[in-house]
């Protein structure tokens, strides 16, 4: 029997082969790419690679038979990769962008009209003004009141919480995504500081009830639960310090921030109550038109896939053979179908690259359901 050494001393003599085989197989890749740049023949062959799969596989064990597939696989992802190297590939929303990018990019307007959730106070709020140094600002009763916005005219941007560093993802704002027509075109992150405010002449042992969007609440359970007081959800953490200045209950507290409590005349009785010291909210402004600015370095997209195994894993292996960084992956149910799911992906990207663009039209392609979300600079 081989000892361990001697098995490995094997294993890398055949990789050396395999390495100099892999090497002759992209050489072969790349004439395929340059014959498919000067046809304009599609990168992804999808029936060929399945028949490669096959064949291959009967070769081979049972036992190791969805190995082959696994590797080919990643051969496959390897070589369309190096392929796009030397072709372009065309659909209809890369034809979108490259339309938008024939002109060189504008700024990013200083000003704006901005729609945004809750009322004057409101953390949205707050976000706008830091994306829009002059803003006229109207607030709207609920998220989806901001998306009729933006689509209806009403204003020309909207102002929108999509993720929270404690409290996780706002799913409603990923669901109405995919109901609304509308466009990413900016993004910022910003530090979220939550305080316990309440109505003047109240004490922090008068508190009973606490109230403040549901965001809130989660970035701050801890303080929650160990005040062991009773926690109800409003709309937006502003129109909790509006509801609780306006009224006349001294057993009542918000969760909001400094300067909203201020802003309506409140009394801190507990400053910074989030569970975390680092509570950043990530806000995306959205336009109804696809628009692109200068230093756009991040794309969102919003795509379906099959409903067979494998099907996400092959989509982030093409974002890994491009080089590209993926920051988040979100998935939410399709309303009426049986167990299948809309993705969102945002990632590191120049959309001038043109092997980006390549992958973006290979994915609007190869999918049922393909919405590029946006491509904009994300601030902090």
């Amino acid at each position: 029997m081989k000892n361990l050494t001697e098995i490995r001393n094997n294993i890398d003599k055949i990789d050396d082969q395999i390495i100099e085989l892999y090497k002759e197989r992209m050489a072969l890749s790349k004439e395929v790419g340059l014959i498919k740049a000067q046809t304009e023949t599609a990168v992804c062959d999808g029936k060929r690679e399945k028949e490669i799969v096959y064949r291959l596989s009967q070769k081979c064990p049972e036992e190791i038979r969805l190995y082959v597939k696994e590797l080919y696989d990643a051969i496959f992802y390897s070589s369309k990769a190096y392929q796009s190297k030397f072709t372009v590939n065309n659909s209809p929303v890369k034809a979108e962008i490259d339309k938008i990018i024939e002109n060189p990019l504008e700024d990013f307007p200083v000003d704006g009209t901005v729609a945004c959730q809750g009322v004057y106070g409101a953390n949205s709020g707050k976000a706008a003004e830091k994306i829009f140094p002059i803003s006229d600002i109207t607030y709207f009763k609920t998220f989806e009141g901001v998306f009729n916005a933006v689509e209806k005219g009403l204003c020309e941007y909207g102002v929108l919480p999509i993720e929270n560093s404690t409290a996780g993802s706002v799913l409603e704002v990923y669901d109405l995504m995919r109901k609304y027509d509308f466009h990413i075109v900016k993004s910022v992150r910003t530090q979220i500081d939550h305080c316990l405010a309440v109505k003047q002449g109240a004490e922090l042992k008068d508190i009973k009830t606490i109230i403040s969007h549901s965001q809130a609440l989660s970035q701050c359970a801890e303080f929650v639960k160990k005040l062991g007081v009773k926690a109800e959800s409003v709309e937006n953490t502003a129109v909790g310090a509006k509801l609780v200045s306006e009224g006349n209950d001294l057993t009542v507290g918000v969760l909001c921030s400094k300067e909203c409590a201020t802003n309506y005349g409140l009394k801190i009785v507990e400053p910074r109550v989030q569970n975390s010291e680092k509570n950043f909210t990530r806000f995306i402004c959205i336009s109804k038109k696809l628009k692109i600015y200068k230093g756009a370095d991040k794309i969102s997209i919003m795509t379906s896939l099959a409903h067979t195994p494998g099907s996400l894993n092959k989509i982030v292996s093409r974002f890994y053979a491009f080089g590209l960084n993926l920051t988040k992956i979100e998935s939410r149910p399709i309303e009426g179908s049986d167990f299948e799911f809309m993705f969102y992906f945002d990632f590191e990207g120049d959309i001038l690259d043109y092997q980006v663009r390549n992958l973006i039209a290979e994915l609007d392609n190869g999918s049922d359901k393909f919405v590029l979300l946006g491509t904009y600079k994300e601030s902090i």
